[in-house]
């Protein structure tokens, strides 16, 4: 009974003490342990977040160096001085790479070796190889003085080495210095006849005002390609030269027949035939020719002229108010103001061509 007393009067005493008779130390506990477990993961989160700008920073540092290290490869490159020998500036085949490192070893060269032909030996051979190599590429990026060099180095180690007299020639040729073309390639012809050689040494004799071994070989060449566009145009300039006007009208019309979309050429010959006095196959020349050329002047003032030859005045005013329309007032007058027009110049027709001519030119100096 006092055991049930004591139970009833702990629910019922009225001056309880909270602060002594209830202490929270398990609530406690249990903040602190929360409190430990959050500082654990804020130091985990640090440590890995440390860890993680860390190996950031070190990839960076190593995509720069990288960086760094071939530009650096790049700039220690050889640049190239006008003094440097001629390096292609287009990609070799693999099997010519080694030329690119070839510079090297002509720079430590012997300079005292002898002028003259060289043995046939490992030294020579690849230093000839070398030169031949890069006056191809040189040839293949147009730049034939370039080209020409480097084979003249070759034919001083090996005078008699074959291959390369043809193109040397064909260059000698754009140099204009025929004798030493004709000399090249009269040795390229001794190694093989090819339509290109022959062609190219009948044109290197021209240039040295050999006529009769031009024409030998240009004849030669025709045999060779009959219907050769250049061969023809080739004999046509030369026999013009030989004064064989019957024979280089023949070429010239067979080379226009073959090139009908050489402007220059037609306008060439149409010249020629006026210098021959040949005024009616001129005339039946040029009147064919502006016929697939309608915006040309120079044509119609050479068809003016020339139908003035031939007493077709009609005619030759039709071309001339043509040939006005297609250039400029000025140029139009300087061309009126030829000789050939003197037997017109009087004429009714002639004179209000040139007033419409000085009234346009004076409209273009006022806008101007």
């Amino acid at each position: 009974m006092k055991k049930k007393d004591e139970l009833r009067d702990i629910y019922h005493r009225d001056n309880l003490d909270f602060e002594k008779d209830f202490t929270p130390q398990v609530a406690q506990e249990i903040i602190e342990q929360r409190q430990r477990a959050l500082m654990r993961s804020r130091v985990i989160s640090m440590f890995f977040g440390g860890l993680a700008v860390v190996l950031s920073v070190v990839l960076i540092a190593v995509v720069i160096r990288d960086f760094l290290s071939k530009n650096n490869e790049k700039l220690a490159l050889p640049v190239r001085t006008a003094e440097s020998t001629y390096i292609p500036r287009h990609s070799l085949p693999a099997e010519a790479a080694w030329v690119m490192e070839y510079q090297r070893a002509t720079d430590n060269a012997d300079p005292f070796d002898e002028p003259g032909e060289k043995p046939l030996s490992t030294k020579w051979v690849k230093k000839a190889a070398y030169h031949i190599i890069l006056g191809q590429q040189a040839m293949a990026i147009d730049e034939p003085e370039e080209a020409l060099k480097n084979f003249q180095e070759v034919v001083k180690i090996y005078p008699e080495i074959e291959g390369l007299h043809r193109s040397m020639g064909m260059l000698y040729i754009q140099e204009e210095e025929y004798e030493l073309a004709a000399k090249h390639l009269e040795l390229a012809l001794q190694e093989e006849e090819l339509f290109g050689v022959v062609n190219n040494l009948g044109t290197a004799y021209i240039g040295t005002k050999n006529y009769d071994l031009a024409e030998k070989h240009l004849t030669r060449a025709l045999e060779l390609q009959p219907e050769s566009p250049i061969c023809h145009k080739n004999l046509a300039v030369l026999y013009r030269k030989m004064d064989r006007a019957d024979d280089a009208v023949f070429h010239f019309e067979k080379y226009l027949e073959l090139r009908p979309d050489d402007l220059e050429t037609m306008q060439t010959y149409a010249l020629y035939l006026t210098k021959l006095g040949r005024w009616k196959t001129a005339a039946q020349f040029l009147d064919k020719l502006t016929q697939q050329v309608t915006d040309v002047a120079p044509i119609y003032f050479l068809l003016a002229q020339v139908q003035l030859q031939n007493g077709e005045r009609d005619k030759a005013m039709a071309a001339l108010q043509r040939g006005i329309q297609l250039i400029d007032p000025a140029l139009a007058l300087a061309w009126m103001n030829r000789d050939e027009f003197n037997m017109v110049r009087e004429s009714q027709e002639f004179q209000s061509l040139v007033d419409q001519l000085e009234i346009k030119s004076i409209s273009l100096d006022d806008r101007e």
